[in-house]
């Protein structure tokens, strides 16, 4: 199999958010922030629901990247921006697309993690190994 610019990754859905999850994660972290579980609180700041933890979201493209590369250790690089708050009851994918091949070998994808009806949650750029067993064409030089 060849990679090439362009080619989209598998998309991978991410667990059903809720709040049993958020307070889980919580305890791992040892993140006492109450925007993960007072719901009074997100009313009166105005926030659509419960927040789930950025680290949780990013983890959702990890795991489609890892699927795609068929290695945990293939991500070098991640750049992401968050667009909006996951919340419980939120549907989620993971996507992503090759952006371009690097003269090293390294593939560069743009990813994000959207809501069903679209909507951006996080979005950037992975640069990782290619998963093995494929082959990477680079572009033709100018």
């Amino acid at each position: 199999m060849t990679i090439k610019p362009g080619d989209a990754l598998p998309s991978l859905a991410a667990p059903e958010i809720n709040v049993t999850r958020i307070a889980q994660v919580m305890d791992v972290m040892d993140d006492n922030n109450p925007v993960h579980i007072d719901e009074e609180l997100v009313k009166k700041l105005g926030l659509r629901g419960l927040v789930n933890q950025g680290p949780c979201n990013l983890a959702y493209i990890t795991n489609m990247l890892t699927a795609w590369a068929g290695t945990p250790d293939a991500v070098r690089r991640f750049q992401i921006r968050f667009h909006n708050m996951v919340c419980p009851g939120d549907k989620l994918t993971a996507e992503g697309r090759v952006a371009a091949i690097h003269p090293d070998g390294l593939v560069e994808c743009d990813v994000a993690l959207k809501l069903d009806d679209g909507t951006t949650m996080l979005a950037g750029t992975a640069t990782m190994l290619p998963p093995r067993g494929t082959a990477t064409m680079l572009p033709p030089r100018e």
